[in-house]
C-alpha cells in the first residue's frame, strides 16, 4: 500500500469519512494539457436574441467587466409542485430543470473535437453540484437519440469556484447542430441545502486539439492498454497495443533497470491487427512500467496485494452511497420519509445503499451488496490466515488487514439491518423506491415517496440466503444477531417456497431488477439458498430441497453438443428454447454457486456426480466462449441463437421500455453483428440490448462464475478468466481507461448527479452503439452506461473474493455449520 494512501485512510478514520478525489489520474487533466489547434467562440456579442429559457427558474445573460458574455441559470431548490413531465405521485420525480437554450444555425461542428467552457456554481448549502450541457443535431444522425444517451453531458463541479469544463465529442454526430443548451436540476433540499441554485457559464468555445480522444472500436486508441492497477503475482500478465512493434521491456520503477525483455506476438481480431506484450514469467513483486515503441506507461504493481487499495476504494464508494446516514461532505440523514405501507403497518425505507447516481433504492441490490461484503470479509480473513501460515505478512500489514476485515463486516452489517428491516413479517416486504430528489424527512407531507412492496418468492428466497451468509459471518463477533439472522432466513425461505409452489415464477414491478429472472434462475436460487440452510442447520428438509431443485436446474442445461462443440450453457426453462442472457443486471454466477454449494454440502449424495458434471460442463462453456474473446480478454456475452428474436414474451422481460415489433429487426441485426458459428448460432461480445446499456455487471458476473468453478476444480484457466475481467476494469480495454474512479490511470468523471463524484465508484459500463457489437465508450457523461452503480461494485467484490478463495484455499468460515 502506498504511503500517501495509508495516510488518506487514517484521515478518513478508516472510511468513516469519504476518501479524497484522486484527480491526478483523471483523463480530463490529460485533456487540459493538449495543444489547441483551432478555437471558435460559440456565445458571442449580438447573440443574446438567440437565447431562450425553458422550465423552472430563469435565465440571464450579461456582459462582465472584461466584455465577455455571461450566461446565468437561477432557480429554487423546491417548487412545491411536480412539473408536467414528472409522475404526479412523485415516483422518479424531482422539481424540474432550469434550462437555457442557445439557437445554433445548422452549423457543422465536425472540425472540432470538444466544447470547452467555464462554470461557477453558487449554490449555498449544496455539497454536490453539477451542470448539464446538451446539443441537438438535425443532420444524418439525429441527436439526441430516442433514449437520450447521445448529446447530453453532465459535469461534476466544485461549488463557489470557476470550473474549466471539457466536453469531448468523440464520434457523436454534429454535422448540423441546431441548439446548445445548459441546464441544472432542482433536486430538493438535503440537510444543508439553501433556497436557491445559481450557475454562471462563460467562455463557451469549440476547440480542435491535438490527440482527439476516440470512443469506439477494438483498437481505437494509440498507446499500450494494460491493467493500470497492476497484475496478480500468479497468472497471465499481458498488455495490448495496435502499434507496429516487435519487442518490449518491463522496467523496474525504482532502479529504472530492465527486469524483463520480450517479443511481441502478432494477431488479428475481427480484421484488425494487434500486438500482445506477454510478461507472465515476471514473478517478482514490485512496481514496474512498460517501455515499447518509444512509449512509456505509468507504473503499475505486480503483487498478491494488487487490488488492496482498490478494495478500500470500493468500500469508500459504498459508504458514500449509504441511505439514511449522514455521510460527511456528501449528504445528511436522508429519506426518513420514504415509507412502505402494508395494511396498518408502516416501514421506513431509509437504510442500505442508494442504487446508483440517483437516490433510488432497490432491496435486492442492498441484499446482494451485503452478501458480497460479508463474503469479501471472509476472503480477506482467509488470505491473512494463509499469509501468516507462510510467514508472508508483517505486523503492520496484519493490522491493516484486520482493519479491512472489520470495516467490511461493519459495512455489510449496515446493509443487513436494511434487509432485515424491509420485512413486514408475513411474507410481504418493502422492495423498491424510485427516488431522484432529496426529501425533507417529514412523514405525511407532499414530498413523501411511496415504496413498492409485495410478497414475491424471489426476494424472500434471496434475502433468506443473504441472512444465512450473515449468520455464518457473524457467528463469533455477534452471536445473538447471528442467531436472529438464521431464524429470519428460515422464515423467509418458508415464505419464498410457499409462494413459489403456489404461484410459480411471477413478475415483479417493472422497475425492479429481478424483472428478467427465468425459471432456471429460480431453480438456482432455491438450490443455493436451501444448500446454505442445510449447511447451517443440518436439517434434512433443506438438503432434500436443494438436491431436488438442483436436479431441476440440470434439466435446463444443455448437456449435448451444439455447433463448434458448445455445451453446458443454461436455458430459461426445461423446454430448452431460449438461452439465458443478461443485458444490464446479471446473476449468471448463481448457476455455478448452486452446484458448487450442493457438491460441498452433500459430498456423499448419490447425485453428486451429476452436479459435478453440470458444474464442469458450465466451466467448459465459459472456456469455449473465451476462445472468441478479444485480446483484451473481456469475456463475451455468450452464445445466442437467431430464433430468440421470435420469443416475444422473453423479449418483454429482458428489454424494458422497448416495443417488440419496432425492435425485432434490430434484435436480428445485433445478432448478425456477432461472430457467426453456423446453424443460426452467434457469439456476441456484448449483449443484445436497447434501452439499458452497460456491460460491467454482465462480464463480472461471468468472471465470478468462472472463478467459483475454477476454484472448485482447481482449474487455473478458469480463475484466469476472472482475473482478466478485473484487468478490463483496470484499463486493459480499448480505451486504456480505468473504469474505477480514483484507481489506476485515465479514469473519467461518472454520472453521479446526487451523491457526487466518489473515489471507488464503478459505472454500469462500456456499451455499444446502435446495432453494433463493438465497444463504445462515449465521452458523454450520462446514464445508463456511465452512471455509478452499486451492482457493478457488488460483482467486482464477488469476483475478487472468488479469486482470493482460489489463491488461498477454500474457507469454511462463512458456511461452517452452526
Amino acid at each position: 500500500m502506498k504511503e500517501q494512501f495509508q495516510k488518506d485512510l487514517i484521515q478518513s478514520a478508516f472510511l468513516h469519512k469519504p476518501l479524497p478525489l484522486y484527480e491526478e489520474g483523471a483523463l480530463e487533466k490529460e485533456w487540459e494539457k493538449r495543444d489547441v489547434l483551432l478555437k471558435n467562440p460559440v456565445l458571442k456579442k449580438g447573440m443574446e436574441s438567440a437565447l431562450s429559457h425553458e422550465g423552472e427558474g430563469n435565465t440571464i445573460c450579461y456582459e462582465d467587466d472584461t466584455g465577455s458574455l455571461i450566461l446565468g441559470l437561477k432557480g429554487n431548490t423546491v417548487t412545491y409542485c411536480w412539473p408536467e413531465a414528472m409522475s404526479p405521485d412523485g415516483d422518479y420525480a424531482f422539481y424540474g430543470m432550469v434550462h437555457a437554450k442557445l439557437k445554433i444555425n445548422n452549423e457543422n461542428w465536425e472540425n472540432f473535437n470538444c466544447l470547452t467552457f467555464y462554470v461557477k456554481p453558487d449554490c449555498d448549502g449544496s455539497r454536490v453540484v453539477n451542470v448539464n450541457v446538451s446539443i441537438k443535431n438535425q443532420g444524418t444522425v439525429k441527436i439526441p437519440d430516442e433514449y437520450y444517451r447521445e448529446g447530453n453531458h453532465v459535469v461534476n463541479l466544485i461549488n463557489h469556484e470557476w470550473n474549466r469544463c471539457i466536453w469531448e465529442f468523440g464520434s457523436m454526430a454534429r454535422d448540423q447542430v441546431t441548439e446548445l443548451a445548459f441546464s441544472c436540476r432542482l433536486n430538493g433540499k438535503d440537510t444543508a441545502t439553501g433556497e436557491e441554485v445559481s450557475y454562471l457559464v462563460k467562455e463557451i468555445c469549440l476547440e480542435k486539439t491535438e490527440k482527439a480522444e476516440p470512443d469506439k472500436g477494438w483498437f481505437c486508441n494509440e498507446g499500450i492498454a494494460y491493467s493500470t492497477s497492476g497484475y496478480f503475482l500468479n497468472g497471465d500478465k499481458t498488455a495490448v497495443t495496435s502499434m507496429e512493434i516487435d519487442s518490449f521491456c518491463i522496467m523496474d520503477d525504482s532502479t529504472k533497470s530492465i527486469v524483463y525483455e520480450g517479443l511481441c506476438s502478432k494477431g488479428t481480431y475481427l480484421g484488425k491487427e494487434y500486438r500482445i506484450l506477454d510478461f507472465s514469467p515476471l514473478n517478482k513483486e514490485g512496481s514496474y512500467y512498460i517501455q515499447a515503441g518509444g512509449r512509456i506507461t505509468k507504473s503499475f504493481t505486480v503483487s498478491e496485494e494488487v487490488y488492496e487499495e482498490a478494495l478500500w476504494k470500493v468500500v469508500n464508494f459504498l459508504f458514500c452511497e449509504r441511505c439514511g446516514y449522514p455521510v460527511p461532505g456528501r449528504h445528511g440523514h436522508c429519506h426518513k420519509d420514504v415509507v412502505a405501507k402494508h395494511g396498518d403497518k408502516i416501514i421506513s425505507f431509509c437504510g442500505g445503499w442508494h442504487d446508483a447516481g440517483d437516490m433510488s433504492q432497490q432491496l435486492i441490490h442492498t441484499a446482494e451488496v451485503t452478501q458480497a461484503l460479508f463474503e469479501m470479509a471472509e476472503a480477506v480473513k482467509l488470505k491473512q490466515e494463509r499469509q501468516q501460515d507462510f510467514g508472508k505478512i508483517s505486523d503492520s500489514k496484519m493490522d491493516l488487514t484486520e482493519l479491512l476485515y472489520e470495516r467490511l463486516i461493519e459495512e455489510a452489517s449496515w446493509g443487513l439491518e436494511f434487509v432485515i428491516g424491509s420485512r413486514f413479517g408475513d411474507g410481504y416486504r418493502a422492495a423498491s423506491a424510485g427516488i431522484v430528489r432529496w426529501t425533507n424527512g417529514i412523514i405525511g407531507d407532499e414530498d413523501d415517496e411511496k415504496v413498492r412492496y409485495h410478497n414475491h418468492a424471489f426476494e424472500n428466497l434471496l434475502c433468506s440466503g443473504v441472512c444465512t451468509v450473515a449468520a455464518g459471518a457473524l457467528k463469533e463477533s455477534d452471536k445473538e444477531l447471528s442467531f436472529k439472522c438464521l431464524e429470519i432466513a428460515k422464515e423467509d425461505f418458508a415464505f419464498g417456497m410457499e409462494r413459489f409452489i403456489r404461484v410459480g415464477m411471477e413478475l415483479p414491478i417493472m422497475w425492479e431488477h429481478t424483472y428478467s429472472s427465468s425459471k432456471s434462475q429460480y431453480y438456482a436460487l432455491i438450490t443455493w439458498c436451501a444448500a446454505l440452510l442445510y449447511e447451517a442447520t443440518g436439517e434434512r428438509l433443506y438438503g432434500d430441497t436443494a438436491a431436488r431443485y438442483g436436479n431441476c436446474l440440470i434439466e435446463c442445461q444443455e448437456t449435448g453438443v451444439k455447433t463448434e462443440g458448445f455445451t453446458g450453457f443454461f436455458y430459461r426453462d426445461e423446454e430448452k428454447i431460449s438461452i439465458v442472457h443478461y443485458n444490464h443486471q446479471s446473476r449468471e454466477y448463481m448457476f455455478t454457486k448452486a452446484f458448487e454449494l450442493l457438491c460441498k454440502t452433500q459430498p456423499d449424495h448419490k447425485d453428486k456426480p451429476r452436479w459435478e458434471k453440470a458444474l464442469s460442463l458450465y466451466g467448459t462453456y465459459l472456456k469455449l466462449v473465451m476462445n472468441y474473446a478479444s485480446p483484451y480478454r473481456m469475456i463475451p456475452a455468450g452464445l445466442h441463437h437467431e430464433k430468440e428474436a421470435e420469443d416475444k414474451e422473453t423479449f418483454k422481460l429482458l428489454h424494458l421500455l422497448v416495443d417488440y415489433e419496432e425492435q425485432k429487426e434490430h434484435y436480428k441485426a445485433q445478432l448478425k453483428q456477432g461472430i457467426a458459428l453456423g446453424d443460426g448460432y452467434y457469439i456476441k461480445n456484448f449483449p443484445v440490448w436497447f434501452s439499458f446499456r452497460g456491460n460491467t455487471a454482465v462480464h463480472l458476473a461471468m468472471g465470478m462464475a468462472a472463478a467459483a468453478t475454477g476454484s472448485y476444480f482447481n482449474d487455473i484457466s478458469l480463475v484466469q478468466i476472472a482475473k482478466d475481467q478485473l484487468y478490463w476494469i483496470s484499463g486493459r480495454n480499448p480505451f486504456r481507461q480505468s473504469l474505477l474512479y480514483g484507481e489506476g490511470d485515465r479514469y473519467v468523471q461518472q454520472y453521479a448527479v446526487m451523491p457526487g463524484e466518489m473515489t471507488g465508484e464503478i459505472p454500469v459500463g462500456i456499451e455499444t452503439n446502435e446495432d453494433e457489437d463493438l465497444p463504445y465508450w462515449p465521452h458523454n457523461n450520462n446514464a445508463t452506461y456511465k452512471e455509478v452503480w452499486t451492482s457493478s461494485a457488488c460483482r467486482w467484490l464477488w469476483t475478487l473474493g472468488a479469486i482470493y478463495h482460489h489463491e488461498y484455499g477454500i474457507s469454511d468460515g462463512a458456511f461452517k455449520r452452526m
